[in-house]
Parts: C-alpha cells; sequence; structure tokens
C-alpha cells in the first residue's frame, strides 16, 4: 500500500517484506562467565578488613596522582593565560586549554574530596563555555579561577570549605557573571 511522505513530499510506495532469517542464541559459557566477573581475584560484596585496607590505599595513590597531576596542568595554564595577555595569537589555545582544564576539575574533584574545586570549576567553566578567544579581563577572570583552585589544591582543602571558601566561591561566579560578555 502506498503512502505519502511528508519529509520528502512524495508517495511511497513501501519495499517487499524482508525474509527473517533465523537467529540462534548461544548462552555464554560459565567459564567465561567467571573470568568476566575475576571470581579468583575480584572482592566479594561483603568486604573484608583487609580488603576495605587495600581499597582505600588504592583511592589514597589515586588522590595523590590527581593532586599531582592537576597541580601541574593549573601552572601550565595558569602560564599560558599570562603569555596569552601579551600576545594575542595566544588566546584561542589559552581558552581550549582553560575549558578542559575546568572541565577536568569539575569532574574528578568530588571524587578525590574536593567539592569546593568542583564548585569552582563549574563556574569556570561556564564562564569559558562556547568561547573562542578572550579579552584581557576575561583572561584575568580565568586566572582568578586557576588561582582559587591551586590555592586549595595547594592547602588541601577538602570538603566545601569555611565561609571564606564559600564567599571566594560566590564572588568567583559574581565576577564570571559579570564579564562573561562579549563571547568572542
Amino acid at each position: 500500500m502506498t503512502h505519502y511522505d511528508w519529509g520528502s513530499g512524495a508517495i511511497v510506495k513501501p519495499e517487499e517484506p524482508r525474509k527473517k532469517k533465523n537467529v540462534q542464541i548461544i548462552p555464554a559459557q560459565t567459564d567465561l562467565k567467571r573470568r568476566a566477573v575475576n571470581f579468583v581475584k575480584g572482592f566479594d560484596i561483603n568486604l573484608s578488613p583487609e580488603q576495605l585496607e587495600e581499597l582505600e590505599q588504592v583511592v589514597q595513590r589515586s588522590s595523590e596522582t590527581f593532586v599531582r597531576d592537576i597541580g601541574k596542568d593549573l601552572m601550565d595554564c595558569r602560564r599560558m593565560i599570562i603569555a596569552s595577555l601579551s600576545d594575542k595569537s595566544n588566546r584561542p589555545e589559552a581558552v581550549i586549554t582553560a575549558t578542559d582544564l575546568a572541565y577536568s576539575v569539575k569532574a574528578l574533584g568530588g571524587t578525590f574530596q574536593y567539592p569546593l574545586m568542583t564548585q569552582i570549576a563549574k563556574s569556570m567553566e561556564s564562564f569559558v563555555a562556547d568561547r573562542k578567544t578572550a579579552n584581557e579581563k576575561q583572561l584575568l577572570v580565568m586566572q582568578l579561577h586557576i588561582d582559587s583552585l591551586y590555592v586549595i589544591l595547594a592547602s588541601r582543602v577538602t570538603g566545601f570549605g569555611s565561609t571564606v571558601e564559600q564567599a571566594t566561591v560566590a564572588a568567583l561566579t559574581k565576577l564570571a557573571e559579570r564579564y562573561e560578555k562579549p563571547r568572542e
């Protein structure tokens, strides 16, 4: 039976029905399931104190790696922003680097007990979103965000911080809103 296709505006004749192919579902072998779940080396649902300690050590090592890597990324991004203040040709690359950094910190901050960093990175991410380049004041706003993130990381401020840190987050957010325009 023919019908009218509203998208193309043409009368369409349906295709001939296709022959159904026989499909056979083969259940996974028990051995394969056992290797996929890793019964030998994996953890049981009820963790023993030794297993809990082992997991905590893994998280602690990952946290140290996070602090070291993000600290290096913050310094590199700050240097790039400072260089782009005097050289306008570096500004698009500085914005891209700041965008990537803000996304990374926002995504990982809470995982490693730095939710305050996540809040500041969220403010920075919304500030640099869809931005191709930035003027001098906008670069300085990015630099203030990065400096704040670095201070929190260097001081190892875990949790949401005190009223001072929360006031800093609010001030950075207002500053970002104030200098958001123009988007270049």
